[in-house]
This record gives structure tokens, sequence and C-alpha cells, in this order.
């Protein structure tokens, strides 16, 4: 006895253009239904643009609906076209989800077979699945030429790409243009540490994106952006003033490390603060940035908070007194008693904000009784 295969009920070859190049080169509104719009679809978007996959994905889904309507019955098969958006992302697969139920509400099948034109509109799968199982996935590959004149065409087609389309010219034109823009600025003002100071802006973009802290530093800038800001100026402070430091300790031929440490500390800059006074300013504006944000945010700042930005402002003399030692010019009593001075402080201050915070406390919850009293 022949074994007949099994296959769905209802049938839907289904091709997916995630970026809507269909959409954006022949100005047809997706979702299309039905084999002779679907063939008007690849005719008019193959003739406009004949070198993109796109148009042999929708020739192979058409070929695929030919020989599926073959085996089974003619009204058991249909074919569609869904798209996306050209930025890609969540609000293209949304927009694939809702066509998706658009052609299904009009043809009820049982199983879809997608057809793709690589692996960007196979993301769409885990979607697709949620809503009709997936019997196959045909990927078409286009077959190229190896002939030299020919991948030379294709790299300049490629070229063009990055070139015209919105989505890949800010990596294209807009980074690069970044960059021309920093390396004339700095040849101006800092000629001498140009090339470092480019590959360590390229170092941090590569960080950057390596390990998706640009995401990361936009959840930081929503929810604080005071904060952010200060941590910004913060690293830019810390970065020139480090270059300007070391530079200076280079330069005066110093022979132990540690009085190179003592010296890079003491540098003068701008012949009025001393590297360790940026240091301390540039750490203070973080801590100050972030009780600022707390306070524009009408939330509660804890005592330690202040007591962490006095002490790093006292602090600022135990590190000049620790630099001048290593130097060989300081004293350890002068050390000892800046240590304890800042100690003191800080301790007087901390008992003055806990005192304090404790007296208001009970004030509010007498106001907060008379409140519930009266209603």
């Amino acid at each position: 006895m022949e074994k007949k295969t099994a296959f769905p009920e209802k049938l839907l070859v289904l091709c997916v253009d995630r970026d809507d190049d269909i959409g954006q080169i022949t100005n047809f509104k997706t979702p299309i239904i039905g084999r002779n719009n679907v063939l008007k679809v690849a005719i008019d978007f193959a003739v406009k643009r004949p070198e993109d996959s796109d148009s042999n994905a929708l020739f192979a889904a058409i070929q695929i609906y030919d020989r599926m309507r073959k085996i089974m019955k003619k009204d058991n098969v249909e074919i569609a076209v869904v798209a996306g958006t050209p930025e890609e992302g969540i609000e293209a697969d949304m927009k694939i989800s809702m066509e998706l139920t658009t052609v299904l509400s009009r043809f009820d099948a049982k199983g879809v077979v997608l057809v793709s034109d690589g692996p960007t509109d196979e993301q769409v799968l885990p979607i697709i699945q949620s809503k009709i199982p997936v019997i196959s996935v045909k990927r078409v590959i286009v077959q190229q030429s190896r002939g030299i004149e020919e991948s030379f065409v294709l790299v300049l087609r490629y070229l063009e790409k990055l070139v015209r389309e919105e989505k890949y010219r800010k990596y294209s034109l807009g980074l690069p243009g970044l960059f021309i823009i920093l390396t004339t600025v700095m040849s101006y003002t800092v000629p001498q540490y140009i090339w470092p100071l480019f590959m360590t802006v390229l170092g941090a973009i590569l960080v950057l994106k390596g390990f998706s802290l640009d995401e990361k530093i936009k959840q930081v800038y929503f929810e604080s952006p005071i904060t952010f800001l200060s941590l910004i100026a913060s690293l830019a402070l810390i970065s020139i003033t480090t270059m300007l430091g070391v530079s200076e300790v280079i330069s005066s031929g110093v022979e132990t490390l540690t009085e190179a440490l003592g010296s890079f500390f003491l540098v003068l800059i701008g012949g009025q603060v001393y590297v360790a006074d940026l240091m301390i300013i540039s750490t203070s504006l973080v801590v100050a940035g972030h009780i600022a944000d707390s306070l524009m945010s009408n939330k509660p700042v804890h005592w330690s908070e202040y007591m962490l930005l006095i002490f790093t402002l006292l602090f600022r003399q135990v590190l000049v007194e620790t630099a001048r030692l290593l130097k060989g010019e300081g004293s350890v009593e002068a050390l000892i008693y800046w240590i304890i001075f800042s100690l003191m402080v800080t301790v007087l201050a901390a008992s003055f904000l806990a005192t304090r915070r404790k007296l208001e406390t009970p004030a509010k919850e007498e106001i907060l009784e008379e409140v519930h009293e009266e209603i």
C-alpha cells in the first residue's frame, strides 16, 4: 500500500521582509495576499531593484506556492508577504505580528512555510511560531560570480548602500566625520597628544559598543541626568589632569617611584592649582551631582552622602601633605594633624546631621498624627 505524506489541512507560504525594502521601493502596502498580487510586487520590485535579494525571495515564495498547489488541494494553499519597518527592531516585529494576524484572519492556515533572504528576516521566527506552526524555513541564497569585475561591482553597490541608506549612514559617515573633527580640533589645541587622544577615543567607543555600555549609560542618564553629567565632567577632568601631570613628571626626570607619585600630585596646572586639587574636585563633582539629583527629584538624601562630600573636600590637604612627604619635602606631624582634623570635622558634622534627623523624625510623626486625628 502506498504511503501518503501528511500535510497540514491549510498551508500558508509566507515571505518576510523585516526592513520593508519591498514597501519602500514599490509603494505596495503589506500584507500582500494572493499569487497575482505577490507576482505583481515581485516583478515591480525586480525591475526597480534587480540586485536586491528580496526579489529572489519573492519569486522563490511563488515557486514554492505553485509546487504545493500541485501536491495539495488548490484552495488549501495561500501565499502572502508581510513586512516590518526600515529601522527594524521592536517596531518592525510588532508590525509583522499585526500583519500576520490580518493574513490568518483571511486565510485560516494550519501551518506555514517561511521564505527568507537571510538571517535578519528569520529573527521573526519566534513571532510566527507563536501564532502558527512553522512547517519549514526556506532561506534563499543568491549565487554570486567570483570574477574580479563582478566582485568589484558588488563592493561598489555595498558602498553605495552604506552611503545612501539612513540606518548605515551614521556608522559609515557620521563616526568618521566625528573623528575628523576631533583630530582637527586637537591638532590645534594639544598637538603633542593628538594620536594618544585619538586612540583613546577610538578604544573607548569600541569598549562602549562591545560591552553594551552605551545602553547602561542611557539608563543612568534618564534616571539621574545630573549625576550623569557630573560623571562625564569628572572623567574628562581626571583624563586631562592625568595626562598633564604625567607629562610634567616625565620631563622633570624623577628617579624613584615614590618621588614620581608625590611629584605627580604636586604638579602645578596654570601656575595656580595642584593636580591633587583637580582630583579632589573631580571626585566631589560625582558626589555633589548625586545629591543634587536626589534633591531635584524630591528623594531623601542620606546624611552619609553629605559626610562623604565633606570628607572628600577635607581630604585635599591630606593628599597634598602625603605627596610632599613622598617627595621628601613634608613632615609626618603635618600629615597626622590634617588626618585628625579631617576626621574630627567629619565626625562632628555627622553627629550634627544625625541628631537633627532624629529631632525632625518625631516632629513629622506628631504632625501626621494630628492630621490623622483631624480626619
